[in-house]
């Protein structure tokens, strides 16, 4: 039986924001995809450090996300 968290729980509300963050974030970068394949000098660079910065959320995101899911599984 899949163990079911208690949405007050403080854990499992962190864990609800990491699934957000990280779903935003990889629905952003596919988005970016045609920037990166058409943008040059400036314009690219902003993008590119536009990326780093989603790159970030996502490590983030998806280390605490594992370890909220882990914490959950029997």
């Amino acid at each position: 039986m899949k163990n079911v968290a208690d949405p007050m729980d403080p854990m499992h509300q962190r864990g609800v924001k990491a699934r957000h963050n990280l779903a935003n974030a990889l629905r952003e970068c596919g988005e970016l995809a045609d920037a990166v394949e058409s943008f040059d000098g400036e314009e690219l660079v902003e993008v590119l450090d536009y990326l780093d910065s989603l790159r970030f959320v996502m490590a983030e995101s998806g280390q605490l996300l594992s370890g909220v899911v882990r914490g959950e599984m029997p």
